[in-house]
């Protein structure tokens, strides 16, 4: 990383205290298309960044109170679309990685540039994401992860395990250990003085890879499931990993035995382009058709919706420090946050839980078939609650999104 001298683009004060369509709080509307959204580590969803296809970053303040958002500023960071983002340092300096192969590290303060790695790729750089306060992993279009030490300003080690974009990093730390091949990788990894844990790494190619960062090599990879992966994270204490694909399936492995998936859960229309992890049974999903989902796995079932960004794909999602805010990136310029702390109460019985979860819910036997779960299903009428924040019954977004769909293709005719 080299010095580089720069200062943000000035940008007037915008407010943002919208009437909520789709559940959420409240709305950023951005100047062009979001990539990625993420919060602010120690501001407890007050403060967020949004990466543009334009190479910027805007900067907004989120106030909790009058449910609205302010942009306070907008930093020029990429002269082609930012694609990822991430916090490092505390929340001092914004690391972005963009379509122009650099990599920037930003004052969060200032909006000044920092440092920047020209040609840190050969590929245009997909996904950014902070291992911890000196350590970070990029992965770019043709398959290559990379792992950087911001300290010595340089690569600590590669893979290149896939032969089509990198879509998601799932970073399992050491202290979060769950196999013996993640034992045997930090115990070499210390010794070495090396990054410590392992990587779980999706790709468009079909596959996903288990990554030693003491070694440098892949611990495992899964077969080609002939459909792009498009999110993953690690869950079940570490015993289960979850990849969203194109086709819009859940594919389940068993961690550590990576060559084919041990379950699948089918049932998002559309493609799952993002997952955020809730606990370790249930996690949240933006898919191409707008839908914010929230799952459970083992047993595998939808128990209610989040929100929805109308017919536009959420393309990212980002859970505040806390976990009272979510927020999510879409194609329609918005960035919406939700609040959603209600997922981790733990005081509350059965039938509070439906309230909150959704108006209709569907429960599945668990089941070991390729499907996911086969069993007969059972459909309890939950109660209704209102508010800005509940969750929505799948069935009549669904529904309400057909609707939008006919009307818009008679009006066409």
């Amino acid at each position: 990383l080299g010095p580089r001298d720069s200062s943000p683009t000035p940008t007037p004060l915008t407010r943002h205290a919208m009437d909520s369509e789709g559940g959420e709080s409240c709305s950023a509307i951005c100047a062009e298309q979001p990539f990625d959204v993420r919060f602010h580590p120690t501001k407890n969803g007050a403060l967020f960044c949004a990466s543009l296809v334009t190479g910027e970053v805007e900067v907004w303040e989120h106030s909790i109170e009058d449910e609205a958002c302010t942009l306070l500023k907008t930093l020029k960071c990429h002269d082609d679309a930012c694609r990822s983002i991430a916090f490092a340092n505390d929340g001092a300096l914004l690391l972005s990685g963009g379509s122009d192969r650099s990599i920037l590290a930003s004052d969060v303060a200032t909006g000044a540039a920092v440092a920047r790695l020209e040609n840190a790729h050969k590929a245009a750089i997909n996904k950014l994401v902070a291992l911890d306060a000196n350590i970070l992993a990029t992965g770019d279009d043709d398959g290559v992860v990379k792992v950087w030490d911001t300290r010595t300003r340089r690569a600590c080690g590669s893979f290149a395990p896939f032969v089509d974009f990198v879509s998601d990093i799932y970073h399992v730390p050491a202290s979060a250990a769950a196999d013996v091949d993640d034992a045997v990788a930090n115990a070499a990894s210390a010794a070495a003085g090396n990054p410590a844990g392992t990587l779980v790494v999706a790709s468009g190619d079909g596959t996903i890879a288990h990554l030693n960062l003491a070694t440098w090599k892949e611990l495992g990879q899964s077969d080609n499931l002939e459909d792009e992966l498009l999110s993953c994270c690690v869950m079940k204490h570490g015993k289960k990993a979850v990849a969203g694909s194109q086709g819009g399936i859940l594919n389940i492995f068993d961690y550590g035995e990576w060559e084919d998936i041990s379950d699948r859960f089918p049932g998002h229309p559309s493609s799952i382009d993002a997952i955020v992890k809730v606990d370790e049974d249930t996690i949240l999903t933006g898919s191409a058709d707008g839908l914010i989902r929230v799952i459970n796995i083992h047993p595998n079932k939808m128990l209610g919706l989040v929100g929805e960004h109308g017919e536009m794909p959420v393309e990212r999602m980002d859970l505040s420090v806390g976990n009272q805010w979510l927020a999510t990136a879409s194609h329609d310029r918005s960035v919406k946050l939700w609040s959603v702390g209600y997922l981790w109460e733990e005081d509350d019985d059965e039938d509070d839980l439906k309230e909150k979860v959704g108006e209709e819910e569907e429960e599945e036997e668990d089941s070991d078939d390729s499907d996911g779960g086969g069993g007969k299903r059972k459909r309890k009428q939950g109660k209704k609650k209102k508010g800005k924040n509940k969750v929505k019954d799948a069935n009549a977004a669904r529904a309400d999104a057909k609707k939008r769909t006919a009307k818009k293709f008679f009006e066409g005719l």
